[in-house]
């Protein structure tokens, strides 16, 4: 593995904690919604359910990052990359 790779694996998992993060807000949101729809607040539960589910659909390339990122192969290249660069330097 190369650094060019141990980089787009280092960028990917930025990109999977900021999409997480997304998921999260939209959870946040679904439930307000649901709690402004039982006290019947209707139109603001609709807001916060308008709101939601955007972001809701970073749910399904966290799940693929994730997925991407964790092969065994890139998590043994990554470190045997990052000890031979250790190596190198002392």
């Amino acid at each position: 593995m190369d650094a060019s790779k141990v980089y787009l694996r280092d960028f990917l998992g930025l990109i999977l904690v900021i999409l997480s993060v997304l998921a999260l807000l939209g959870a946040i949101f679904d439930v307000l919604a649901v709690l402004n729809y039982v006290s019947d607040e209707k139109t603001l539960a609709s807001v916060y359910l308008h709101e939601s589910l955007p972001l809701l659909i970073c749910i399904l390339p966290t799940f693929i990052i994730a997925k991407i990122i964790n092969r065994p192969s890139w998590v043994i290249g990554s470190e045997d990359y990052r000890l031979m660069m250790a190596k190198k330097i002392h």
